[in-house]
């Protein structure tokens, strides 16, 4: 008696064999990692704007939460910005 046996590939199934056995701690390291690097990077620019006097650092925690690295680039860039709003403040103040 034979019995055959039909093997049907799914389209994923490469997938399985490209890491092989320990691809899914690969990828579990990666966003622990990834996920950690967000909640850092929204600490500092958090911190750093209330530290400069930024009303609305909650806006700067939610930037660096989503968008990570690219996040911390923008608000380096514009940060200036607002300590030259502040400043330009003090003086029309004296």
């Amino acid at each position: 008696m034979t019995v055959l046996q039909i093997y049907e590939s799914h389209m994923m199934d490469w997938w399985l064999n490209v890491f092989g056995p320990y691809g899914w701690i690969f990828m579990i390291v990666g966003m622990v990692t990834y996920i950690g690097l967000s909640v850092l990077i929204a600490y500092y620019m958090h911190k750093d704007a209330l530290r400069r006097g930024i009303k609305n650092s909650e806006f700067w925690l939610v930037i660096g939460l989503i968008l990570n690295l690219l996040g911390l680039v923008i608000y380096l860039l514009v940060r200036n910005n607002y300590n030259q709003e502040t400043e330009f403040k003090r003086k029309e103040r004296s």
